[in-house]
């Protein structure tokens, strides 16, 4: 008896502990990544019977390695269509530096409409890898008629990664049908000088995916999070039309095991667009001391899927453009504690009308509505989200507590 009731008391000192503020960190320092929530559905390897992929859904598969599964797609003639796949590699995983996904849209009869490649671009950079593909309604575009179309996902690996499915993340976004477009030339792409912002940080925890519960930031300013080896941050930031973000993370030094170390493509900072697309991705080298990455849109404008410059056509809608910052795993072998980021935002750019669209983009997921950048979007500002995390954590500890309090009262008297 006096045995049991010791354990009880123990189990209680832990669950009491990790109620308090802090103490999950403290618990489990192992990063905590992106887990695919969406509906679960099953691609096939071959087309003839690919499911259907429905507008607006969000969905999570596997792929196993050198694999392909095909889904299927019903597209009119009026509508533009996006499709993210993201694959996220288990922790732990070994992947080379062209390791990747492919993603394809073709037409039934093989017509090809458009094509993107996803690579890690670093050995043993395991993180979220993806982008998207798109069908835009254009005069002068291919794949414009109504019909059945496929998405296909294919798994690129080196002979020396590992085996482990690889979960993945797929999302179909359909833009509606303009009525008018404010005509004018296509810009030219041209860099923006990065942000210079002081000021205090404020501190945030970015999210580990792209959903829902993606951390949103309200615009402009200077945030500061914290990575471990391993880890990758999202945050989402409304950017409208006319407008353009420029980003630069600054990764500060962090507490090195002596023996020093360095890592190609250490760290990352990578920015897509709302429907998940590849804008900018840039890279640098860390060995424990401070390092900055910027990376930045081009003014967004509707007319920009129109250019033939991916640095422009990258940008056709306006919404909640993504951020991520990313260290690699290899950090971890000459460097302690991880490392502290701060974030400088700079959403530049007069805004301006958009497209006269003939649906409800904003539920769509593209355009930015009124109160995007005030911080009244119902718990997005960092200081809400921060509060809604916090009492949330001591809820459900002191839940834990008082559960495994009854528990222990069960078994006293058992």
């Amino acid at each position: 008896m006096a045995r049991d009731r010791q354990g009880i008391l123990a189990a209680l000192a832990v669950l009491v502990a990790l109620a308090l503020p802090g103490a999950s960190a403290a618990a489990d320092t192992a990063p905590q990544g992106w887990v695919p929530h969406g509906e679960r559905i099953s691609g096939t390897a071959r087309s003839g019977s690919a499911p259907r992929l429905t507008a607006g859904h969000t969905y999570q598969d596997t792929l196993a390695k050198g694999g392909t599964k095909y889904y299927a797609i019903r597209l009119d003639a009026r509508s533009s269509a996006y499709l993210s796949v993201f694959a996220v590699p288990p922790r732990g995983s070994r992947v080379g530096f062209l390791d990747g996904v492919s993603l394809k849209l073709s037409g039934r009869d093989g017509t090809p409409c458009d094509a993107y490649d996803a690579r890690f671009g670093a050995d043993g950079a395991v993180q979220p890898v993806g982008g998207a593909v798109v069908r835009t309604i254009r005069p002068d575009g291919g794949c414009q008629q109504a019909g059945d179309y496929l998405l296909s996902v294919q798994r690129v690996n080196a002979a020396a990664s590992s085996a482990e499915d690889w979960p993945l993340d797929i999302r179909y976004m359909s833009e509606p049908p303009v009525s008018a477009v404010e005509s004018g030339p296509v810009q030219s792409y041209t860099t923006a000088t990065p942000p210079v912002i002081n000021g205090s940080p404020t501190a945030v925890t970015g999210a580990p995916d792209m959903d829902g519960d993606t951390a949103r930031l309200p615009g402009s300013g200077v945030y500061q999070d914290h990575l471990a080896p391993g880890e990758t941050h999202f945050y989402r930031i409304p950017v409208d039309w006319g407008q353009r973000l420029v980003a630069t993370a600054e990764f500060a030094n962090a507490g090195t095991t002596g023996s020093g170390g360095f890592s190609t493509s250490g760290v990352r900072l990578v920015l897509y667009n709302p429907a998940r697309g590849l804008v900018s991705d840039a890279t640098a080298s860390y060995s424990g001391a401070q390092a900055a990455v910027t990376a930045q849109t081009p003014t967004v404008d509707y007319l920009n899927r129109d250019s033939t410059d991916v640095r422009v056509n990258s940008a056709p809608v306006a919404g909640w453009y993504y951020a991520q910052l990313s260290l690699h795993p290899d950090v971890a072998k000459y460097t302690t504690g991880g490392v502290d980021v701060t974030l400088r935002l700079a959403v530049t750019g007069t805004r301006k009308p958009g497209p006269h669209y003939t649906g409800d983009a904003t539920s769509a997921g593209f355009g930015v509505t009124a109160d995007s950048t005030s911080g009244d979007d119902g718990g997005a500002t960092p200081n809400r989200m921060l509060l809604a995390v916090g009492y949330g954590g001591v809820v459900t500890g002191t839940l834990l507590v008082a559960g495994l309090a009854v528990w222990a009262v069960r078994a006293r008297r058992r």
